[in-house]
């Protein structure tokens, strides 16, 4: 999981067969390899006076040394005086995480300090608007990450009077979320050496196996609680809740995993990562992490798992009586 990689190629995807994939192939034949996406830079004076055309040739001779651009384009006059475009083809795939990690730590800054004096220079393109979504994605995940895992913890307190049990069920959720990206990592990355994994997926995934191996959880927590409420000690409540409750959840993970899996079929990349990433993360939530871990942790922990609330007390259909003494002639 730590390997992995984002892929914002959306193109590299799609079958090589196509006429668009064959131009694009010889546009980096031919031409710089940014010139499938020039990275645009505008440069304007902000307060609407006319930039002249010194200042316009000068800018464009010192963006051609920032870093990492192979050529700069004629520069381009608006309608607006006050606003000039420079191209900038960089040397890099435009979508690849070089170009982006690129645009985002060190052109911009180069770009920015060539600004005449009076001006300012705004870089914008396919390049930028990636850099952008990637530095807004990680942000989400940084944030929707705990965010989202201290609400499970909550509800899952909540509903079964425990503190305890809600701490290794988040953590059995988190680990099968790292597992199952994991295995796409080295599917993708690793057997088919691609360059990485569509940006899109671990929010995806992350929402799509939370909820879901959530769910399993509850099914199966809640059964091993009422197991023991019957009576059953801790080991025998897991191994009759897996008995009863484990076909249920593998009946339903077995149908949502093949529903996502026949996405695999398609030839988009985007389409086959994710049918893989959600049919693995829905067969590991179910088989290893609900019908396995939680039940031997359950186990193991033993009546600890209830605290504070002790919820597998034993229930007590209605008030007993004490039996009443039985006399020496009844006997």
């Amino acid at each position: 999981m730590l390997s992995y990689k984002a892929d914002y190629d959306f193109s590299a995807g799609f079958p090589q067969d196509t006429e668009s994939a064959k131009a694009a192939k010889d546009l980096q034949r031919g031409f710089a390899a940014g010139a499938l996406a020039p990275t645009e830079v505008y440069l304007t004076t902000g307060n609407g006076t006319p930039l002249t055309e010194q200042q316009v040739t000068d800018f464009a001779a010192a963006a051609a040394k920032a870093p990492g651009v192979a050529r700069v384009q004629p520069p381009e006059r608006a309608s607006d005086p006050s606003v000039a475009r420079v191209n900038l083809l960089l040397n890099e795939n435009p979508v690849s995480n070089e170009a982006i990690t690129l645009v985002r730590d060190d052109l911009r800054d180069a770009v920015h300090e060539a600004a005449p004096p009076g001006t300012k220079a705004l870089v914008g393109g396919t390049t930028a608007i990636f850099a952008d979504i990637n530095s807004a994605n990680n942000r989400d995940l940084s944030v929707i990450l705990p965010v989202a895992a201290g609400l499970i913890a909550l509800i899952l307190a909540l509903l079964l009077r425990s503190l305890v049990a809600p701490i290794y069920l988040v953590i059995a959720v988190l680990l099968n979320f790292a597992a199952t990206l994991g295995a796409t990592v080295y599917l993708f990355q690793g057997l088919q050496d691609k360059p990485g994994v569509t940006f899109q997926l671990p929010i995806i995934l992350y929402l799509f196996v939370v909820a879901i191996g959530t769910d399993y959880n509850i099914l199966m927590i809640a059964r091993l609680r009422e197991e023991a409420r019957e009576g059953n000690e801790p080991h025998q409540a897991a191994a009759i809740g897996v008995e009863h409750a484990g076909p249920t959840v593998a009946a339903a993970g077995l149908i949502l995993a093949g529903t996502f899996g026949v996405l695999m079929l398609a030839p988009i990349s985007f389409l086959q990562q994710m049918g893989f990433a959600v049919a693995i993360g829905i067969v590991l939530s179910a088989f290893v992490m609900s019908m396995f871990l939680v039940p031997a942790l359950t186990a193991l922990i033993g009546h600890k798992a209830w605290w504070p609330g002790h919820g597998d007390e034993r229930r007590v259909s209605g008030p007993q009586a004490p039996p009443e003494p039985v006399s020496v002639a009844e006997v």
